[in-house]
């Protein structure tokens, strides 16, 4: 492999900040979201890095805990506490 495909494409590059500042707006450290997305902390540092060669797998589940999409923008928060799911139907 050359030195050429080690090198961070735009794209990489663009997903690599959305990444650390979806990180470091979340307050995780790389160990942190490491296990939250059941991903090794170099798969983080790799990704925040533009790494072109991080399994997509990995990327997906990093993503998803950080509440980003694929596309680049922010998803849907999901509420995980179904007591939390509708405040306004009580009573």
């Amino acid at each position: 492999m050359s030195d050429r495909d080690d090198q961070p494409t735009a794209l990489n590059a663009a997903l690599a900040a959305q990444i650390l500042a979806a990180r470091i707006r979340g307050a995780y450290s790389i160990e942190t979201l490491a296990v939250l997305a059941r991903v090794e902390p170099e798969a983080i540092v790799g990704l925040e890095n533009g790494a072109p060669h991080i399994d997509a797998g990995s990327r997906d589940r990093v993503m998803d805990v950080l509440g980003l999409r694929p596309d680049g923008h922010p998803s849907p928060v999901r509420l995980t506490d179904p007591t939390l799911s509708d405040t306004r139907r009580q009573g």
